[in-house]
C-alpha cells in the first residue's frame, strides 16, 4: 500500500474563474447536463465541458485511455479553476491505471462528485495527496439559489472552512458522542471496492461516511461485514450513514443489524445525513479534518481546519 502523503488542499474559486465538467462515468441526461451548466454560469463562473461527455460509455481500454488522457488535459489546463463529474454512473476504475498521480499533485484543485467518483476521490488522496470534495454532479445542479445542493457545492468550493453545522436538525443520532478527525468515505460498494488496491480507504482515526443507492439491505450488511473483517472499521472514530435509498418500511431491521455491527466500536454514529443519491446532497470535505458531534436526537459535522488554501493576499500598492 501507498504511503500517506500530506494532503494539498486546492486554492478557492472566485467569481469569474472556469470550472471544469469531465466525463469519468456514464453520459448524463444533456437536459440535466445543461441545466446544471446554466446554474454553475448563474453564479458567475465560466464553466467547460468534456466534449466527449454526452457521447455512450464503452468499457474498452482504448476509450480508458482516450478518457484518463481528457481527464488529464482538463485538470493541466490552467484557465480551469475546479473540476467536477458530469454525472457518476460507472467507469471512473477503469481511468486509474492510465493517469499519472504526479501529475495531478503538481496541479491541486478541488474535485467533486460522488457515486462512482468515489474511486477517483479514494485515487487522489492516496496516491496524489490531494483533498477532495464528496458532492453533486453537474447533473444535480439547479439554477436556484435557494437549492441547498448547489449553495452547500459554491460554500464549500469558495470557503476554506465554512461555519455550518452540516446536517444538524435532519440527521438522527443512533450512538451519542463526539469525535474528531479526518473524514473520509463516499458510496459504500466503491468504498469496499478499493480494498487491497494502492488505493485502499484509510480510516485510521478518521469520520467515516458512507451511502449507498437503491441496492438490498443484505448488499450493505455484507459491505459492512467485510469492512469490519479487514479491520478497518476498528480504526474510525466516528461513522456518519448519508442517503441510503433502501426500503423504507425495512428501517428499523436496518438500523438494528447496523448496530449489531457498529456498536462495540464505542464511537458516535448517526444516519439520515443529507448527502449521497438524494436531495439535498449536500457537500462534504474529504481528507479534512472534522467534528462529528452526535447529541441525543441529532448529529452534525463541522469544519475542524480549512479544506481549502487561504486567499492570496493582495500585493500593496507603492507610496
Amino acid at each position: 500500500m501507498a504511503d500517506l502523503l500530506p494532503l494539498l488542499c486546492p486554492a478557492p474559486l472566485l467569481k469569474g474563474d472556469t470550472i471544469g465538467v469531465v466525463a469519468s462515468s456514464y453520459s448524463p441526461r444533456a437536459s440535466w447536463l445543461a441545466r446544471g451548466v446554466r446554474a454553475l454560469e448563474r453564479a458567475g463562473y465560466g464553466v467547460h465541458v468534456d466534449p466527449e461527455l454526452l457521447t455512450t460509455r464503452r468499457y474498452q481500454r482504448a476509450e480508458d485511455e482516450r478518457r484518463a488522457a481528457s481527464f488529464t488535459e482538463m485538470w493541466m489546463d490552467p484557465r480551469v479553476k475546479a473540476v467536477i463529474s458530469g454525472t457518476g454512473g460507472y467507469g471512473a476504475v477503469r481511468m486509474l491505471p492510465y493517469l499519472d498521480a504526479s501529475l495531478f499533485r503538481a496541479h491541486p484543485k478541488a474535485f467533486v462528485g460522488y457515486s462512482d467518483v468515489t474511486v477517483l476521490h479514494q485515487w487522489l488522496m492516496r496516491l496524489a495527496g490531494l483533498r477532495a470534495f464528496h458532492g453533486p454532479t453537474v447533473d444535480d445542479l439547479i439554477p436556484s439559489a435557494r437549492d441547498a445542493t448547489t449553495a452547500s457545492l459554491l460554500s464549500a468550493l469558495t470557503n476554506p472552512r465554512p461555519s455550518t453545522r452540516m446536517g444538524r436538525d435532519v440527521a438522527r443520532t443512533v450512538k451519542p458522542g463526539r469525535a474528531t478527525g479526518r473524514l473520509v468515505g463516499g458510496n459504500l460498494a466503491l468504498v469496499q471496492q478499493t480494498i487491497g488496491t494502492p488505493y485502499e480507504i484509510d480510516t485510521t482515526d478518521a469520520i467515516l461516511f458512507l451511502e449507498e443507492v437503491r441496492d438490498p439491505m443484505s448488499f450493505v450488511d455484507e459491505r459492512l461485514v467485510q469492512l469490519r473483517a479487514t479491520g478497518l472499521l476498528a480504526r474510525v472514530r466516528g461513522i456518519v450513514f448519508g442517503h441510503l435509498a433502501l426500503d423504507r418500511s425495512e428501517e428499523d431491521e436496518f438500523e438494528d443489524f447496523v448496530l449489531d455491527l457498529v456498536s462495540d466500536l464505542g464511537v458516535p454514529v448517526i444516519m439520515d445525513f443529507p448527502a449521497g443519491h438524494d436531495n439535498p446532497n449536500l457537500t462534504l470535505p474529504l481528507g479534512t479534518e472534522v467534528e462529528l458531534v452526535a447529541e441525543d436526537a441529532t448529529g452534525w459535522l463541522v469544519y475542524r481546519e480549512d479544506a481549502l488554501a487561504a486567499p492570496p493576499i493582495p500585493s500593496a500598492l507603492p507610496s
